[in-house]
C-alpha cells in the first residue's frame, strides 16, 4: 500500500504531462515539418554565368544553408558559397569532399542523400546533407549557432517564430552536463542541446532528413516553458497531496484499531488487576466468618465481628467501584479529604487478620502531619502495598508516614530477599511474575497484576510512587500524596 501511494501520484502526474505534452506536440508539428521542408527544398534555380547575379543574391538569401550548387545539366561546374555570392569551388580536399557526395547522391534513389560518418569529418559537429533537383544539386550544412540557421528559421516563421529550434546527436539525448552555449539562450530562435534536454516540454521529429545520429528538436520559449513546469508541479502536488490525504486516513485507521486493540487489552489488565487486589479483602472475610462459624466468641465479640464484617463488605464495594470507575477512564473525581494518622490505623487494622494467619508482624511509623487524597483509592493503594509486602516479601512490614517538602510520604518496607535491578525496572508491568532463584515456578500465586493498576491509579491521582530494593536489602515502595 505504502509502494502503491508513492507511485500512483508520481505515474498520475506523469500520465497527465505526457497528455498535455502531446497535445503541445501535435499542435507545432506542422512547424517542425516546414523546417525540415525548408532543409529538404531546392527552389527553382535560374542560370547564371558569374555568380553574383541579382538572382542568385535572391536565392542566397532565401536559402542561408546552402554552401554549394553543382549544375547537373550544364558543365557541371561546382559553385561554393562566399558570402552572399557564389564562386567557382577551388580545387581543394573539401571540393574534392563535395564532389564525392555529389556523385553518391547522383546514384541515390531518393532526392535528399546525407554522408555517413565515415565520409565526413564534421560528421558529429555539422549535420549535412545534399538534395537533388530539376537541374541544379545543392549542399546544405546545418551549423549550430551560426547566423545562417536563424537566418533559415526566419525564412520559416517570418517575424513570429512560435517555438525555438534545435539540433541535437541522438547519443547526447540523455545526458545533464552538457556545457550551455551562448547563442543558445532565449529568446534566440536556435536552442542550444544543453538547454534542450533540460527543458520539461520538448518535440523531437525523431526523422532520418539530418543524417545519421542527427535529432531536430522544438522546445517552447522561457515564458511557454515556465507555464508547463508550473502546471507539471501543480498537478504533481495535487497528486501527491491526494496520495497523503490517502495514507492519512489509512494510518489513522491503523491508529484507531491498534487504540482501540491497545484500550481493550488494557481493561482486561484493569479488570484482572482489580479482581486480583479483592483477593486479601475475601480471605479477610473469609477469616472472619470462619472465627464466627466456630463459635468461639463471646455475644459481644461476635456483634463486633458482624461490624467488621459489615465494614469490609463496604470496603471491597468502594474498591470495585474505585476500579470500575479506572476501567471505564471516568473523569469523575472522588472527593478528596484528610488522610490522617486515624485513617491510616483503621486501615492496618482491617489488614491484621491476615498478616495473623502468615505470623507476621506489621509495624506503625506514623507522624502526626496529615495529607489529602480521595480515600477509596488511597485505601486501595494501600491495600495493594500492604498486602505485596505480606505475600511477596519476609520478616517485619512497616507503614511509615513522612513529610517531604509539601508531600506526605507513606512508605510500606519490608526485610525481604530484595529485587535485581532488572526485576526492579520491571516492576509495575502487567503480569509480571517472580521465579524462585533456583527452583521451577513462581513465588506466589497470582498473576502480577496489583502493581500494575496500583501504578495507573497513582499517574491518575497526581502521586508519586516509586520503588527502592537490593538483593539481600528488602523491598520499599513510597507513595507521595499532597500534604493538607
Amino acid at each position: 500500500m505504502a509502494y502503491g501511494l508513492f507511485w500512483a501520484p508520481r505515474q498520475f502526474a506523469r500520465n497527465q504531462m505526457i497528455d498535455v505534452l502531446t497535445a503541445y506536440s501535435d499542435s507545432h508539428m506542422p512547424e517542425m515539418a516546414r523546417v525540415e521542408q525548408h532543409w529538404m527544398d531546392v527552389p527553382v534555380f535560374q542560370e547564371f554565368d558569374r555568380g553574383d547575379e541579382p538572382v542568385v543574391l535572391d536565392y542566397l538569401q532565401k536559402q542561408p544553408l546552402v554552401e554549394a550548387v553543382l549544375d547537373r545539366w550544364g558543365n557541371r561546374t561546382l559553385w561554393i558559397r562566399y558570402g552572399d555570392r557564389l564562386v567557382k569551388a577551388p580545387d581543394n580536399p573539401t571540393t574534392q569532399m563535395y564532389r564525392a557526395w555529389i556523385a553518391q547522391a547522383e546514384t541515390y534513389p531518393r532526392t535528399q542523400w546525407t554522408p555517413r560518418a565515415s565520409q565526413d569529418p564534421d560528421h558529429d559537429f555539422v549535420p549535412s546533407t545534399v538534395v537533388r533537383g530539376d537541374q541544379y544539386m545543392v549542399i546544405k550544412r546545418w551549423r549550430p549557432g551560426s547566423p545562417q540557421v536563424t537566418g533559415a528559421l526566419r525564412q520559416v516563421f517570418g517575424g513570429n517564430a512560435p517555438l525555438r529550434i534545435g539540433i541535437r546527436r541522438t547519443v547526447d539525448a540523455e545526458r545533464q552536463n552538457l556545457p550551455k552555449q551562448p547563442w543558445g539562450e532565449d529568446p534566440n530562435l536556435q536552442a542550444d542541446p544543453a538547454r534542450i534536454n533540460e527543458t520539461l516540454v520538448k518535440i523531437p521529429t525523431l526523422s532520418d532528413y539530418f543524417g545519421e545520429g542527427w535529432d531536430l528538436v522544438g522546445i517552447p520559449f522561457a515564458d511557454e516553458a515556465a507555464k508547463f513546469k508550473i502546471q507539471y508541479a501543480r498537478l504533481k502536488w495535487t497528486a501527491w497531496s491526494v496520495g497523503i490525504a490517502i495514507a492519512a486516513f489509512v494510518a489513522l485507521g491503523f491508529w484507531l484499531r491498534h487504540r482501540s486493540q491497545k484500550r481493550a487489552l488494557l481493561d482486561a489488565d484493569r479488570m484482572a488487576s482489580m479482581t486480583h487486589s479483592l483477593k486479601t479483602p475475601l480471605a479477610i472475610l473469609k477469616f472472619r466468618c470462619d472465627t464466627l462459624r466456630l463459635g468461639r466468641l463471646t455475644q459481644d465479640q461476635a456483634d463486633e465481628e458482624l461490624l467488621k464484617l459489615g465494614s469490609e463488605v463496604d470496603n471491597m464495594s468502594l474498591m470495585i467501584e474505585n476500579g470500575l470507575r479506572v476501567i471505564r477512564g471516568s473523569n469523575e473525581n472522588l472527593p478528596v479529604v484528610e488522610v490522617n494518622p486515624d485513617w491510616l490505623r483503621d486501615v492496618v487494622e482491617d489488614l491484621e487478620p491476615a498478616f495473623e494467619a502468615e505470623g507476621r508482624k506489621l509495624e506503625l511509623r506514623l507522624d502526626e502531619i496529615t495529607g489529602r487524597a480521595p480515600l477509596p483509592s488511597l485505601r486501595s493503594a494501600l491495600f495493594t502495598l500492604l498486602e505485596n509486602a505480606l505475600y511477596h516479601g519476609k520478616g517485619t512490614v512497616v507503614l511509615e508516614s513522612l513529610p517531604l517538602r509539601n508531600r506526605l510520604q507513606l512508605r510500606v518496607s519490608d526485610e525481604g530477599e530484595g529485587l535485581e535491578p532488572h526485576q526492579l525496572k520491571a516492576i509495575g508491568k502487567p503480569f509480571l511474575r517472580l521465579r524462585q532463584q533456583g527452583k521451577e515456578g513462581f513465588q506466589r500465586e497470582g498473576q502480577g497484576l496489583g502493581l500494575s493498576l496500583l501504578c495507573q491509579v497513582a499517574e491518575k491521582e497526581g502521586w508519586g510512587l516509586s520503588f527502592a530494593s537490593a538483593p539481600g536489602m528488602g523491598f520499599q515502595a513510597t507513595l507521595e500524596i499532597p500534604i493538607a
